[in-house]
């Protein structure tokens, strides 16, 4: 079982304490998932903030409102990974406040890249991506298209930074946090430990209400993100029973092992279901409705073809689907005798 926290729940836009010196905040999302949890951390010298949101003008002024509430300054900002409602701010924190940025490697090249200017690319291995999987072109047409500036929702990155390293230890008002380490959700995400008041920053590694996305995406179509998941839940079933998990989405919790057990089973539901489905040969378009019930349009289609090629590709390696590609260039999913 996990336990909920029984703090206060931040209305968006509003902190709560946590812990001597650890702030929750609620930033506002323009998504059905209405929201991220951001931390800040408070000594006599100022904040470490903790995620960012996304490039808005009420995040912005969300943020300056905390910055005269804590009348401290600023003095880093570290990222958990980089997806835009994780780093959307981050240029203008840093920016705006000359705080440095702290952040794993693979994160911060990956934000780097996906959410840069792409004037003069090659769309042709993005599109290639859908063909193979068997969307619609009107579809196609709506997600690849050349970008002259920074994705929207996301502030240009520092054009320095300084990496967080597995293993080693960040010194962040007056606590030792551990840096770990995590793929399957994103390329390295970080997580931060403190033993001393078992509590861990969890990012969206692991969250206590739903699955984070596990994708496989067009920058590199035949990764198997889901393995590599599966090992982080294996290393975070091993931490203390006992342990705050402060997750980016819904509400901290105690519960970890457990949780990462539900995970597993849950991804190894949706495994299962698909090698049944794929007795004949499925494109990946055919088995999307094995993992979502709901009409699926806009982002959530995006989304859902790179999570439907991560089970798929994990049960190709596994040896438990074979894949053809068709005339039509579209690839074919067919369990294995």
């Amino acid at each position: 079982m996990i336990t909920l926290t029984s703090h206060p729940t931040p209305a968006s836009g509003e902190w709560t304490l946590l812990n001597e010196g650890l702030w929750w905040l609620r930033m506002p999302l323009p998504f059905e998932l209405d929201h991220i949890n951001l931390y800040v951390l408070e000594d006599t010298n100022g904040i470490v903030v903790v995620d960012t949101g996304l490039s808005s003008r009420r995040s912005k002024a969300i943020w300056q409102a905390c910055f005269e509430q804590f009348n401290k300054p600023l003095l880093a900002v570290v990222v958990t990974h980089m997806h835009p409602d994780h780093c959307g701010l981050v240029g203008w924190l840093c920016r705006e406040f000359d705080v440095p940025l702290y952040m794993s490697a693979l994160e911060y090249f990956a934000a780097r890249s996906i959410f840069g200017p792409n004037p003069g690319a090659d769309l042709n291995t993005d599109k290639r991506y859908f063909q193979r999987a068997g969307v619609e072109q009107s579809i196609i047409d709506q997600h690849v298209k050349p970008r002259e500036s920074y994705t929207e929702g996301v502030e240009p990155l520092p054009l320095a930074f300084q990496r967080l390293k597995h293993g080693e230890t960040l010194q962040v008002a007056g606590k030792s946090w551990l840096i770990m380490t995590f793929a399957g959700h994103s390329p390295e995400h970080v997580c931060l430990y403190n033993c001393e008041q078992k509590l861990l920053i969890g990012g969206d590694q692991i969250l206590p209400q739903i699955s984070p996305n596990i994708g496989v995406y067009s920058q590199e179509p035949e990764a198997n993100p889901l393995a590599e998941y599966f090992t982080s839940l294996s290393a975070l079933a091993e931490m203390p029973a006992d342990t705050l998990v402060l997750p980016s989405h819904n509400v901290p919790y105690i519960g970890l092992p457990h949780r990462a057990v539900e995970l597993r089973q849950h991804h190894q539901a949706q495994l299962d279901a698909l090698e049944t489905f794929c007795e004949t040969p499925r494109s990946l378009v055919e088995c999307l409705p094995v993992m979502y019930k709901r009409p699926l349009t806009g982002r959530h289609m995006f989304f859902a073809v790179a999570e439907c090629l991560s089970h798929l590709n994990y049960l190709m390696y596994a040896s438990r689907l074979v894949r053809t590609e068709s005339n039509a260039g579209v690839y074919l999913y067919q369990r294995c005798e």
